[in-house]
């Protein structure tokens, strides 16, 4: 009985999941897009992501405790309706500054549902199986990630369309929560020591976490961005952000299987090889029919790749009481990464123009690959 709860609570997660994945995959890209339209420059519009990992910052801390006092559905559910008021303001109001403080607010609510969909997820995976829940876990949003993208397209992009669209569907996902107040795991209050043991234990984790934050701050700050320096246009450029986002989507299934199967350590290193590769080669073939999509697919892959397996690497090493705090202090090591990848990211593309983009993300997957390779199988043991 309690294992059926349990998969049910589940299915309502990645259900929740699907519709707050839409609603970040019309937010996302709506943003560099506009605050291009307003004359904003590369580097600006970088700055104005940070907004996006200061959310972050500011909630993770309380997410554990929140977690044994409330309960995990209702900390999502509030995190949902935290995220949908002010993107429904955004929709009535313009400007650098005032969509700059709304950008927060809305990331407050987003890093409190991320976290807590994150601790829900692991808490209810058993070792054996899960890989297989977490990917199912980054299908489900990287999924609602690129149909939020596609959907986009068929809006205007000068209108209050895709803002009222996300609010939308950020308002939507506590239906799914509601429904399973009652099947999701129990949390008991998280001992205090548990974020200096996750520093403590495991340290190059950590850093592991940190970098891929920074390569996904500026990926999904800038990738738009990226696509419009190349030369294509507003619409191509909302595409080439699709197809990154579900070949991320497309590969979490077999990534996860590996992960159950194999050493994590070595899923690491294959992912973090693909994106060394596919870095460079990304800028000089914008232009080809068949190349670009193959490439922002694989590039994708290996981005929303690495943070499921690492994910997978934590949750084995931390349970119970102490699994929330654990989850939300990960999260902070990698917004601290993405709070500095899009401004690296656009100050990069001042410099060199679009390869720049392409030029941090290879240098974060490079140190993500040189981490895995020397740390062995000491971050991961049976």
């Amino acid at each position: 009985m309690r294992d059926r709860r349990l998969r049910f609570g589940i299915i309502c997660a990645l259900i929740n999941n699907v519709f707050l994945g839409i609603g970040t995959g019309i937010f996302l890209p709506i943003l560099p897009l506009r605050l291009d339209m307003l004359g904003e420059s590369p580097a600006s519009i970088g700055m104005h992501a940070v907004a996006s990992s200061l959310g972050v910052l500011v909630v993770a801390p309380f997410i554990g405790p929140w977690f044994g006092r409330y309960g995990a559905p209702a900390v999502i559910a509030l995190g949902c309706a935290i995220a949908a008021a002010p993107t429904f303001f955004m929709a009535v109001t313009d400007g650098y500054w005032i969509w700059f403080v709304l950008r927060l607010a809305v990331s407050c609510g987003l890093a409190i549902h991320w976290v807590g969909c994150d601790a829900w997820l692991n808490q209810a995976a058993a070792e054996q199986n899960r890989g297989q829940i977490l990917s199912y876990y980054v299908v489900s949003f990287s999924g609602g990630l690129a149909a939020g993208a596609a959907l986009l397209d068929q809006f205007d992009l000068a209108s209050n369309t895709p803002f009222l669209a996300a609010a939308l569907c950020f308002a939507v996902g506590v239906v799914p929560i509601a429904l399973a107040w009652r099947a999701a795991p129990s949390f008991t209050t998280s001992s205090k020591s548990a974020s200096w043991r996750m520093v403590r234990i495991a340290p190059v984790l950590m850093a592991v976490g940190l970098l891929i934050g920074l390569a996904d701050g500026a990926a999904y700050g800038l990738m738009p961005l990226f696509a419009i320096h190349s030369g294509l246009t507003e619409n191509q450029a909302v595409w080439i952000m699709t197809t990154f986002l579900f070949g991320g989507a497309a590969m979490q299934l077999p990534i996860g299987w590996l992960s159950d199967k194999l050493d994590r350590r070595i899923v690491l290193i294959l992912l973090a090889t693909i994106a060394v590769v596919t870095t460079p080669l990304l800028p000089f073939v914008m232009h080809t029919s068949i190349l670009v999509w193959v490439l922002a697919g694989l590039l994708g892959a290996s981005a929303i790749g690495l943070y499921a397996v690492s994910l997978g690497v934590l949750g084995r090493r931390f349970t119970g009481g102490d699994m929330a705090t654990a989850n939300a202090v990960f999260v902070l090591c990698y917004e601290f990464g993405a709070l500095t990848g899009a401004p690296v990211g656009g100050a990069m593309m001042d410099i060199f123009d679009a390869p720049g983009l392409m030029i941090v993300l290879g240098v974060a997957a490079f140190l993500v690959l040189l981490a895995a390779v020397l740390r062995g199988r000491r971050w991961d043991p049976a």
